[in-house]
């Protein structure tokens, strides 16, 4: 009778356990990932599509393909911070008097009172490239105010390739890691890219001060880890990484990482998460 007992115990114990890890893994946080068509629809000459709906507070973003030969005017609303990220196509952008060519890869932020964009697609081309539209808080608007004089652009542009690199620990000495938009240019926002060739990993870590992006770049194959979830993230799709999660990414033999973050900070303080990125040329064990 004690042999069967102690069976019973160790037996409920044993299916215990199995439901606590089978309810762990169900309640693991959802990854959601959206493909960018890059295919322009067979009929009209712009294309839109809305993505990561209500995923990241305050802020639309949408992808925009345009036919070559065609013009494409941006309004820019008050009390918003619009940001373009180029992914594929050349064109001409005018804002105000400045007229400047985009490439793919490449971020452009009109700033400092432009009110306006037209942005113009060679016949031979098609463009494609992403539009974030930020709203600003009142303690934003302020805080652009305090930002040093050097980050007060009438126009933002940087080729990612030519930006500051930067080193991590959580990174191989194999990774070229950059960063695209450095902190107190656009409040609460910064942008950077991670590129390496297979194998190789970064590792995991929690960042809960901030709601992060993944924006696979050309040739991006690489798998995404957020606690007990994983998915592939390819070239040309957008990933919300699960707020608080432990995650990581992984690239295997003879494939690309090479996928852009994009840090939308709580608020002011958390920015100091970025400390943890050192110039390339610093020693990475400070």
């Amino acid at each position: 009778m004690r042999v069967l007992l102690e069976f019973k115990n160790k037996t409920f114990w044993i299916y215990y356990a199995l439901i606590v890890i089978a309810f762990s893994c169900s309640n693991s946080p959802d990854i959601v990932v959206e493909n960018l068509t890059m295919e322009m629809p067979s009929h009209g000459q712009v294309f839109n599509e809305e993505l990561i709906i209500n995923e990241i507070a305050d802020t639309k973003i949408e992808h925009i393909g345009i036919r070559g030969g065609n013009e494409y005017d941006i309004v820019l609303p008050e009390m918003h911070v619009t940001m373009l990220l180029f992914l594929k196509g050349e064109a001409t952008l005018t804002a105000d008097s400045i007229t400047q060519t985009v490439t793919p890869e490449s971020i452009t932020i009109p700033m400092n009172g432009i009110n306006s964009l037209q942005i113009k697609v060679p016949k031979s081309g098609e463009l494609h490239f992403l539009k974030f539209t930020k709203k600003l808080s009142l303690q934003d608007v302020e805080d652009i105010k305090a930002f040093p004089e050097k980050n007060k652009y009438k126009l933002y542009f940087k080729r990612f390739v030519d930006c500051q690199p930067y080193t991590e620990k959580i990174k191989s000495p194999n990774t070229t890691s950059r960063t695209v938009l450095p902190a107190d240019i656009v409040p609460r926002v910064s942008l950077g890219t991670v590129e390496a060739m297979g194998p190789d990993k970064v590792g995991a870590h929690k960042h809960p001060m901030l709601d992060q992006l993944f924006l696979g770049l050309s040739d991006n194959d690489i798998v995404v880890h957020a606690d007990n979830t994983s998915v592939k993230l390819n070239q040309y799709e957008l990933l919300h990484i699960p707020i608080g999660s432990s995650h990581g990414v992984r690239v295997d033999q003879g494939k690309k990482m090479n996928y852009m973050w994009m840090d939308f900070f709580l608020t002011k303080e958390g920015q100091q998460w970025l400390k943890t990125h050192k110039p390339a040329s610093s020693d990475n064990d400070e």
